[in-house]
């Protein structure tokens, strides 16, 4: 179809140009922004001690690649490095964060600096300054050392110089000595005793260098002994930490050892006293006396060995689950038919035994009709010492935007199965669909081609008419140039840009408003949910319980941190309250709280004590927050 056409001519032809050019660059000038990119390095505390635990972060506003950390030589790694990322819009403008972070502790005085980290980010290279820090000796190295050199003289002093190496020890035990990389294991260190413990406490965790690592707790507060036989020895035996770790790197890879200080009364060859209260509280006698001696005792480091995954036969889609596992595959509504503009659901079950946490959600590649939105991630996933079971679900969100049959194409998942030493590729099913337009109307409009028919042309809500075979066009005046119209081209793009300016300033106080209001009512709201979650206790609704408490510390952090819940990852909430900070202890009671609140959605345990306990541990960690804000 041939339209005619004519060239209008305009007045000014220099005017013109000037106009379009001074319309050109406004638009360019309200439409530019300028990023900078930033690579930090922070830590949560710079005046420590010797074996006192802190957070070191290395942050981005951009995508990070060929991350490398510095030289940590004189800290001990009790965690990291564990990377999250963070998306957040607000008004419009979207900003990323990567993170990189490390828990560490020094190993020995003097100021100690922790060097430069690398990455490539945007295409340029770039280093974090470095950071010293003043490290003092620890109250805790002075008291055990002037501890042992008072029992040492006192041992001396009444002759008791008995060897406790066979009657008092920790082992560490492992499920297994040598294991794939991804491959799950099992450590737990036990105490071996043949005497009387007084007193214990762990004076140094161990550190899981190249492991995911996640404490496995069953909702026992208390370790049970039992009795083992070594070597036709019965000790009493208490299983006090158990850890379920995954190797992230090949080759060998070192568990250091577990130290703990425990007290044990031992009997004493100590000279008659003539005292009848020494007598009667064991200062000596008929018999002899009794003495308190405090012991350091620690487990011995175990060596790891970490097979490479096999690079023959690995599937190009392989993204590191290794275990052995199953998938579902679901679709909402199930009769597959859905209307234009109506949301479904596309759902993927991951279900097994291996790193489920560290499977990642499915890339789906929606027909282009269909407008699909990233993954919800729900987690059923329990960790025990058999590793981590259950399943994890990816329910991805989409809305049909044009009527007519679609297929959603099927997926193909694979996983290294170490117990046959092979990759397996499990595929999904496809889905069509049949959309059928909906009330609203549909968003996309048929392609028109010069065979259609006016009958042929669908008309998509009312905003689209057919159009005119014929037109006519008329000339227009020559003096555009100082007119009316040429005046008000010239304005509105500014008036447009000092508009948009103004209703973000007011769209931006009133949100500032709105989370200064949620920052102020946090406390008062979460006060109010925990005396609900008192009154599930009191009822042993088990469930319910565990249900609140889990709600009012999420709601509580989401609050008065000004950060939606979708974000409220245990990675950024430690980061976040180490950056307030937060003392570790606290951070790390929250973290038990959040585990066993999770644990509690499966686990069969019925513990009102346990109940109790995760009660004053929620009530401790908000009101220890509240007060580090208010000083």
């Amino acid at each position: 179809m041939n339209i005619p056409f004519q060239i209008i001519k305009i007045g000014n032809k220099a005017s013109l140009w000037r106009v379009v050019l001074m319309m050109v660059s406004l638009v360019i000038v309200s439409s530019s922004i300028v990023y900078s990119q930033e690579f930090t390095a922070s830590i949560s505390k710079r005046n420590v001690t010797v074996g006192e635990q802190f957070q070191l972060t290395f942050s981005a506003d951009a995508n990070i690649s060929n991350f490398r950390a510095p030289n940590l030589n004189d800290f001990s790694v009790y965690g990291g490095p564990n990377q999250s990322t963070s998306m957040t819009f607000i008004n419009g403008n979207m900003s990323q964060s990567i993170t990189y972070s490390y828990i560490l502790a020094p190993k020995h005085e003097g100021k100690l600096t922790i060097g430069s980290a690398s990455a490539t980010i945007g295409g340029k290279q770039l280093q974090t300054k470095a950071i010293t820090i003043d490290v003092g000796k620890s109250s805790s190295q002075q008291g055990s050392t002037q501890n042992r050199q008072q029992n040492s003289n006192s041992s001396s002093s009444n002759n008791s110089t008995e060897d406790f190496s066979d009657k008092l020890f920790i082992r560490a035990v492992t499920s297994k000595s040598k294991v794939y990389q991804g491959e799950q294991l099992t450590v737990i260190f036990k105490v071996y005793t043949r005497v009387n413990i007084l007193d214990n406490g762990v004076t140094k965790m161990p550190v899981y260098n190249g492991f995911y690592n996640e404490d496995i707790g069953e909702g026992k507060r208390q370790a049970e002994l039992h009795n083992e036989n070594i070597d036709g020895v019965n000790y009493q035996v208490a299983e006090i930490k158990k850890t379920l770790l995954i190797p992230q790197r090949s080759g060998q890879l070192e568990i250091d050892p577990l130290e703990m200080d425990i007290v044990t009364r031992v009997k004493t060859n100590s000279k008659r006293s003539n005292d009848p209260f020494d007598i009667f509280f064991g200062g000596g006698g008929f018999f002899g006396g009794v003495q308190d001696v405090k012991l350091h005792v620690k487990s011995k480091s175990i060596k790891i060995d970490v097979l490479p995954l096999p690079a023959a036969n690995k599937p190009s889609n392989f993204s590191g689950a290794v275990g052995e596992f199953s998938i579902q595959t679901k679709l909402k509504p199930d009769n597959q038919k859905l209307k234009t503009n109506d949301a479904g659901n596309l759902i993927y079950i991951i279900s097994g035994r291996g790193n489920l946490k560290l499977i990642d959600a499915f890339k789906i590649d929606w027909p282009a009709d269909i407008e699909g939105y990233d993954a919800k991630t729900i987690d059923k996933i329990q960790s025990t010492t058999s590793g981590q079971t259950g399943s994890r679900t990816f329910d991805y969100v989409f809305i049909p935007r044009h009527s007519g049959s679609f297929t959603l194409a099927s997926n193909d998942f694979s996983y290294f199965d170490p117990s046959k030493g092979k990759y397996v590729t499990l595929s999904t099913p496809s889905f069509d669909l049949n959309i059928e337009k909906g009330a609203g109307g549909e968003s996309n409009v048929t392609a028109f081609t010069q065979n259609s028919s006016k009958e042929n042309v669908k008309v998509l809500g009312k905003d689209i008419k057919y159009i005119k075979a014929t037109t006519s066009l008329h000339k227009i005046d020559d003096d555009f140039f100082g007119s009316l119209s040429y005046y008000l081209l010239l304005i509105m793009p500014l008036a447009a840009f000092s508009g948009l300016f103004i209703a973000k300033r007011i769209n931006s106080k009133n949100s500032i408003d709105q989370v200064g209001v949620k920052m102020k009512k946090a406390t008062k709201i979460a006060t109010s949910r925990l005396k609900i979650a008192n009154q599930h206790m009191q009822k042993d609704d088990y469930d319910n319980f565990y249900r609140e408490v889990l709600n009012t510390l999420y709601g509580y952090l989401s609050d008065k941190f000004a950060l939606p819940i979708t974000q409220l990852t245990k990675d950024n909430i430690n980061k976040l309250l180490s950056e307030k900070g937060i003392e570790l202890g606290v951070i790390a009671k929250l973290n038990e709280v959040l585990t066993n609140c999770e644990f509690a959605q499966y686990a069969p345990l019925k513990n009102k004590s346990a109940m109790q306990y995760d009660y004053d541990n929620s009530t401790t960690v908000i009101t220890s927050i509240e007060e580090k804000i208010k000083s």
